[in-house]
């Protein structure tokens, strides 16, 4: 009996060395990485407009009866402006006395005003609640909010994202619980509820791609990724009227 509990105990303790020496691993990866947390909202505390491209020039084709011609136009996807050909669309014909009134042609939509925060100077490491919003992210946001009220801007959507460290799920969790926390400080700022949309949108649409680096490095070359994205679309831009109804 005394030789097999010894035998077993040699047996076990490899395994539980190698559990510790993991342990061990783990948390030298996990330190600097949550230095690095802690010290990045001193260092991103910022909000970077996105410029805007330019207007493209766009002949229009020759009319078509029953059609307006639906000019180009810059669209904000995947992190990046996007042109979008212009196309034909029915024509929307006000009929006064028995008589189809004048068409008008489609004025082109202005290109959404993007804004980027950067995740780390908003939220401590690994943390997305309202109440969790750093000092230095809570002065840049009432400028925001101040700039919303009195702009055109009709809809706003407040778009989460993170790195592609973690889980899928835990990521999307983790945007969207950032985006709804941004949302509802800038509704405490005054800004109406009905017109911001928050979407979580996890480690999707990256601006760096970092293949190189890795442990602490990793993670700091990924910081760029980790932002929370306002997207303001103006009046009079009815592409985007249906996801407010």
């Amino acid at each position: 009996m005394t030789n097999r509990t010894s035998s077993e105990r040699a047996k076990q303790t490899p395994l539980s060395r190698t559990s510790i020496s993991r342990r061990q691993s783990v948390i030298r990866f996990l330190a600097p990485v949550l230095l690095f947390g802690a010290i990045a909202p001193a260092a991103f505390a910022q909000v970077v407009l996105v410029p805007a491209p330019a207007p493209r020039y766009e002949q229009a084709p020759a009319p078509r009866p029953g059609f307006e011609w639906q000019q180009g136009y810059w669209q904000w996807e995947h992190g990046r402006y996007a042109w979008i050909p212009g196309s034909w669309t029915a024509a929307d014909v006000h009929v006064r006395h028995g008589y189809p009134g004048r068409i008008e042609r489609a004025s082109m939509a202005p290109a959404p005003r993007v804004e980027r925060l950067s995740a780390d100077a908003l939220f401590p490491f690994d943390r997305g609640n309202v109440g969790d919003i750093s000092a230095s992210g809570r002065s840049d946001l009432p400028q925001i909010a101040a700039r919303l009220r009195s702009s055109r801007a009709s809809h706003v959507e407040v778009r989460g994202y993170t790195d592609r460290l973690g889980s899928d799920s835990y990521n999307m969790n983790l945007s969207q619980q950032r985006a709804n926390a941004v949302k509802s400080a800038l509704v405490a700022q005054g800004v109406p509820a009905a017109k911001i949309r928050a979407v979580g949108l996890g480690a999707q649409d990256p601006i760096v791609q970092c293949t190189r680096p890795s442990g602490p490095g990793l993670v700091q070359c990924l910081q760029p990724n980790r932002r929370v994205e306002l997207v303001s679309f103006v009046a009079d831009d009815r592409r985007w009227a249906d996801r407010y109804q």
